[in-house]
């Protein structure tokens, strides 16, 4: 056997006891290569592992290679060895979880700002809408000027905002007969475009929530809830629907009434009351007296807004009509709307 037939025998045990070696990581952490011009697989196995013998484990973990003589350039060779195994023991631990409750819920009233409220005086006003500009008009829209009472003398400059609102209807407690206050009705926005002097200025009308007219009160603008957030009452509270929205006896979901219950009364936004009705004395033949009978459950509300001896309320379920006169009980304990 001569010198180049041991050379060859050589190179074959080599290679054939690398062939079955896992390839370590390659140069640079280079996990894939693009064949060039005269590359082979001996070559690449050269330059990344720094050992030719592992060609054959590169031929096998890139089997589209049907010729380990025949690689093209634009071929991609992988040079990471899928078979590497790296042993890890991880430590198991109990883990225990508390249980979460999950947020309050919340209720997005999109007509936020025209829901209106009780008060207990006129809501005060700096100045009123005193005619429009530059034709008269009966019922002022967006975009129409008018001129306002109010001026440099006030301290209003040009891009002042304020709120369009009416006070009007005096409320009467159902059963008190006393009065609970004045309702206040916002009826849109204006903006300051022009002082004409120490009480007057032209303004445009930037929203228009119900129909303005000549004589409609003003005051800086306010901010109005669209959203609030369902929250459980805190005591025990009872209270009356006084007033409606919409001047109406009855009232069903999606309608706006007033309750006799404030701040006063530890209520806040978010706290839902069940409207019942009156109770019913009636009269009870075996014991020959008369009996009163608890108020049916007739209906949810929750609080949009809290002053201090009133509250406005948006009814999120009837079971029938709601009306004047019918209670509210706040809800202590679950809240479900």
């Amino acid at each position: 056997m001569n010198k180049t037939r041991l050379l060859a025998l050589f190179f074959l045990l080599a290679s054939l006891t690398f062939a079955h070696s896992y390839l370590p990581p390659a140069k640079d952490g280079a996990t894939l290569y693009v064949v060039k011009r005269g590359d082979t697989l001996w070559d690449i196995s050269n330059n990344f592992f720094d050992n030719p013998f592992l060609w054959p484990r590169l031929w096998e973990i890139n089997p589209y290679i049907d010729n380990p003589n025949n690689i093209y350039p634009g071929d991609t060779v992988v040079l990471s060895d899928p078979a590497t195994v790296i042993k890890y023991s991880p430590e198991i631990k109990t883990a225990g979880f508390k249980k979460v409750a999950p947020p309050p819920p919340v209720v997005y009233y999109s007509r936020g700002g025209t829901e209106g409220f009780l008060n207990s005086d006129q809501w005060k006003s700096i100045g009123a809408v005193i005619e429009s500009e530059p034709t008269v008009k009966l019922l002022y829209s967006v975009g129409d000027s008018v001129y306002v009472n109010v001026g440099a003398k006030d301290g209003v400059r040009s891009g002042d905002k304020f709120t369009i609102f009416r006070s009007s209807k005096e409320i009467f407690h159902p059963y008190r007969n006393g009065l609970v206050g004045h309702k206040v009705a916002i009826l849109g926005e204006l903006e300051i475009t022009e002082i004409l002097g120490g009480k007057k200025a032209i303004a445009k009308i930037t929203n228009s929530l119900r129909e303005i007219t000549r004589g409609a009160r003003i005051r800086p603008k306010e901010s109005f809830i669209k959203e609030v957030v369902v929250r459980r009452g805190s005591q025990e509270t009872k209270g009356v629907v006084v007033a409606t929205k919409n001047n109406t006896q009855l009232s069903g979901k999606g309608d706006i009434i007033y309750l006799d219950v404030g701040k006063k009364h530890n209520v806040v936004p978010g706290n839902v009351f069940t409207v019942t009705t009156s109770p019913k004395v009636t009269f009870d033949p075996d014991s020959g007296r008369k009996v009163t009978l608890p108020g049916a459950d007739i209906g949810k509300v929750i609080l949009l807004s809290v002053n201090d001896k009133t509250s406005t309320a948006l009814i999120c379920e009837s079971k029938r009509q709601i009306e004047i006169g019918n209670f509210v009980n706040l809800d202590t304990e679950t809240v479900d709307i």
